[in-house]
């Protein structure tokens, strides 16, 4: 199955530009959105894995860091990367610290977008060469703490470190598997795991 975007920007030749490249790298667009409160509106109806978005956008809803913070309020989970012109090293560096998995600069080679989107469904962070360079040379590129688990992640860990699977704890404590599977992805995202057999190997290591 081909990735699931929804993208955002504000003028439409950027929007088409986008849609070309994604789709000869096998990624499908199931949406586009001129504006925030387009964009928040795709997110809550149609299923995706991943947000491309521009960071300002004239029009209704909230714009900017405003409009992450409510994608991060309503879609916990959804990576999202950000498709930018700024040039200001403390807003992009603000923008990863608040979780923004990835950072395009416009100028940047289209190629960049498709190794974007993958890195982030993978749960690594990108940055693309021009600002990675911008932010090192202000020394603000470094490794970040580890963003603690919630309560139910840590709660899905434990009975996955018990020997139950997905199934059995959404039966055992009374969620839906698919649930069950978002926060299990979530918990290994933020614990820098990228893989099944690296959480057998966390999870045998906490026993140890």
């Amino acid at each position: 199955m081909h990735p699931r975007i929804i993208i955002a920007d504000d003028h439409p030749v950027v929007l088409h530009g986008i849609r070309i490249v994604l789709e000869r790298h096998q990624m499908c667009v199931t949406g586009a959105a001129a504006d925030g409160a387009g964009l928040l509106d795709l997110v809550a109806q149609q299923p995706c894995h991943a947000v491309l978005t521009d960071l300002f956008m004239p029009g209704t809803g909230p714009d900017g860091p405003e409009l992450l913070e409510a994608l991060r309020q309503q879609h916990p989970a959804l990576p999202v990367v950000v498709l930018t012109g700024a040039r200001h090293p403390g807003l992009l560096d603000g923008l990863l610290r608040d979780g923004v998995q990835g950072l395009v600069d416009k100028s940047a080679d289209f190629a960049e977008l498709p190794q974007a989107l993958r890195a982030v469904m993978a749960g690594k962070v990108f940055v693309s060469h021009q600002l990675r360079r911008l932010l090192q040379s202000r020394d603000l590129l470094f490794p970040r703490p580890q963003a603690p688990l919630s309560a139910r992640e840590q709660q899905v860990v434990q009975l996955l470190g018990e020997g139950l699977n997905v199934n059995a704890i959404a039966e055992h404590i009374g969620r839906s598997a698919k649930t069950i599977s978002r926060q299990k992805a979530e918990a290994m995202r933020k614990l820098g795991l990228d893989n099944n057999q690296e959480l057998y190997d966390y999870l045998q290591a906490q026993r140890g």
